[in-house]
């Protein structure tokens, strides 16, 4: 009971912590905060992973946290390449190979990866989060679980993920897909529209599974992108259809006014013209700093060894 009064006091005060951005107007919208259960939504092939993995580098370098990842689609070595591309603001094969393994290491120091190479029932891959003793964690997509799928079983699947993020503090994203619903003709934008016989972002409604993850869930923000658009296929849509606690940050989108993610080039995403990225961001050389052709790759894990090294020393 006397943290309930130690929390109205400080709400009193104004001493309530609000959630951590990473430097951009995403942040009026979306923040991170420690302990929630967070749904994220988006038909296939949008980008959803590319976008979360984006937001996840930012948070992880700026505010030193670490991510447990379970990615049932996506290889690991393509997330890494894609986050060095983001890192360096420069192509990943202009970039030399020395390079490549500082900024991995850089990078690795914040991410575990659950072995994707079988499927886990909820609870074994709850445990293996625990473990980690990560800030937060991912479920990518929630379709690649071992699990039950009945509305008992999701019900039962949300508890116990309530129950991890209450137990240890950790933040749970789950990554998901929506209904067929959301993809028929009906969810098209109609004749007249500038983006005419798109499809539309899906509703939050529109959730695989119903509406328990809606109710289960803190926050919720819905991914889309008009991937057969000329110009619009370049920008990422964000809808936030669920803040629960407005008073530690964030905020609901408006109604047709979707925050606007720039592609920029692959270089991780511009939002309102601002790459929050590259304040964190060391200048790379160019593609001539490489190994010579003879150096063999135990060479190059033995300085890979020495950079992972290194940052741990300076991270004490």
């Amino acid at each position: 009971m006397n943290e309930d009064l130690k929390y109205l006091i400080d709400y009193r005060r104004g001493k309530i912590v609000k959630g951590l951005g990473i430097g951009c107007s995403l942040d009026n919208n979306i923040v991170f905060k420690r302990g929630q259960l967070n749904i994220i939504l988006g038909h296939d092939n949008v980008g959803k992973s590319l976008f979360i993995n984006w937001y996840f580098l930012n948070l992880a370098l700026k505010h030193n946290l670490k991510f447990a990842i379970y990615s049932g689609e996506n290889k690991t070595s393509y997330i890494f390449r894609d986050w060095i591309q983001m890192l360096a603001g420069m192509k990943f094969t202009e970039l030399g190979e020395c390079d490549i393994v500082q900024l991995y290491e850089r990078i690795k120091q914040h991410f575990v990866f659950i072995p994707n190479n079988r499927l886990y029932k909820p609870q074994d891959l709850f445990e293996k989060f625990e473990q980690s003793k990560c800030d937060a964690a991912l479920i990518d997509p929630f379709t690649a679980l071992d699990r039950e799928m009945s509305y008992d079983g999701n019900y039962r699947f949300l508890n116990a993920a309530r129950e991890l993020v209450n137990y240890t503090g950790m933040t749970l994203y789950i990554n998901t897909h929506p209904t067929s619903e959301s993809g028929r003709a009906g969810n098209l934008y109609p004749p007249g529209h500038e983006w005419n016989g798109h499809i539309k972002a899906p509703l939050k409604d529109h959730v695989e599974g119903g509406k328990s993850f809606l109710n289960r869930c803190d926050d919720m923000f819905v991914i889309h992108r008009l991937i057969k658009h000329e110009t619009m296929k370049y920008y990422t849509m964000i809808n936030v259809e669920k803040i629960k606690d407005l008073d530690t940050g964030g905020k609901h989108t408006n109604l047709n006014e979707p925050i606007l993610c720039e592609f920029n080039n692959g270089f991780g995403f511009k939002v309102g013209g601002v790459d929050p990225l590259q304040s964190v961001r060391i200048k790379q050389k160019a593609v001539s700093n490489a190994f010579p052709a003879q150096t063999s790759f135990d060479d190059i894990l033995s300085f890979s060894e020495k950079i992972k090294r290194m940052n741990e020393q300076n991270n004490k």
